[in-house]
């Protein structure tokens, strides 16, 4: 996790959308949330991101989003993984 590259989404933050302030550190490495020292806010890694409240792992959504814009049919994917 580097919070060097984070920034803090909380819309009623002074420092939202600031990145490399210092102002986002780790606050939970195991759950890979950060916190916003000006606001006090956490925040997930995914939030603000298309990965956020997914629960399908990020590189098979990268596969299947790969496999949608190079044309690959929609019924040979969710044939393929089992999704619907």
């Amino acid at each position: 996790m580097n919070p060097q590259k984070a920034f803090c989404l909380n819309m009623g933050c002074h420092a939202r959308g600031r990145v490399e302030k210092g102002n986002i550190r780790v606050h939970s490495e195991k759950e890979k949330r950060y916190i916003c020292d000006e606001c006090g806010q956490t925040f997930s890694w995914r939030k603000g991101t298309l990965f956020y409240g997914l629960r399908t792992d990020p590189k098979l959504v990268i596969i299947v989003i790969t496999l949608l814009a190079y044309g690959c049919p929609q019924k040979a994917i969710e044939k393929a993984y089992g999704f619907h």
